[in-house]
């Protein structure tokens, strides 16, 4: 709570501060905002306005905001190519794991389409999107958000976002293993079983929050379903080195008055 305090009242006395640092930082000036409205305990507006709203107007960067209204409605504007999503700089979701991957699905497919590649071949060589991503914590679940900020503070998140950092995260992909097509992208984890249903379950009590996953987790656990599957895995041959060890490095002391 203090950081948050530290960082409002820094912007509230230098108001100007973070405009002048887009020579240095080459901060993005123009970003494309999804909220989804429903998701976690249905804070992602009041969020956006309260928290991250304010700052992205201290720091002159510029915003279109587009609320969803049902499910996979962000990922069809990405891929519709009528809309000219190449004139951001970033793509922000306020929402929560789902809403992330679904941009992030989004975005993918539409730069392998512009590249003529075949993404469903579990073979094909994928090109990297030069779009950036962000997230502001608002969903029930905000595991990304936490793996790369170290917390789940919106504040925080906006701020990363205004100062340009950025960092690489892995990525995965589900192949049908017969049909051999593409199922999805994910930037956190695949479910499958227990866990898998459990989330399925939820959805019918999205008017509970995240407590919903406790009532699903609940009914599952009775349902007592056994599962069965078949894991195979590819060793990569080189040893691989991180690109940062220390991809968290916001700390108060990168703002100075």
């Amino acid at each position: 709570m203090e950081t948050i305090i530290f960082f409002s009242n820094v912007l509230r006395t230098k108001s100007n501060k973070l405009s002048n640092v887009n020579i240095d930082l080459q901060r993005p000036k123009r970003l494309l905002i999804f909220i989804n409205p429903i998701g976690g305990s249905k804070k992602a507006s009041k969020i956006f306005e309260k928290k991250v709203q304010p700052l992205l107007r201290l720091a002159r960067i510029e915003f279109t905001v587009l609320t969803t209204e049902r499910p996979n409605q962000a990922k069809e504007i990405i891929l519709d190519e009528n809309n000219r999503i190449d004139q951001y700089d970033a793509m922000i979701c306020a929402g929560g794991d789902g809403m992330f991957n679904e941009i992030l699905n989004g975005i993918i497919i539409r730069t392998q389409r512009q590249h003529g590649i075949d993404y469903g071949l579990i073979d094909s060589p994928l090109r990297k999107p030069s779009m950036k991503l962000g997230i502001i914590a608002a969903g029930s679940t905000d595991s990304i958000v936490y793996a790369t900020m170290g917390n789940c503070d919106p504040t925080n998140s906006v701020l990363t976002i205004i100062l340009n950092r950025t960092m690489n995260i892995d990525i995965g992909a589900v192949h049908h293993r017969d049909e051999d097509h593409l199922i999805c992208y994910t930037a956190s984890f695949i479910g499958y079983g227990f866990f898998g249903d459990t989330v399925q379950r939820s959805e019918r009590f999205r008017w509970l929050g995240p407590k919903r996953y406790n009532l699903a987790g609940l009914r599952t656990f009775l349902k007592h379903r056994l599962y069965s599957g078949e894991i195979k895995l590819c060793i990569e041959p080189k040893d691989g080195q991180p690109q940062h060890y220390n991809p968290c490095g916001i700390k108060l002391g990168d703002i100075k008055s």
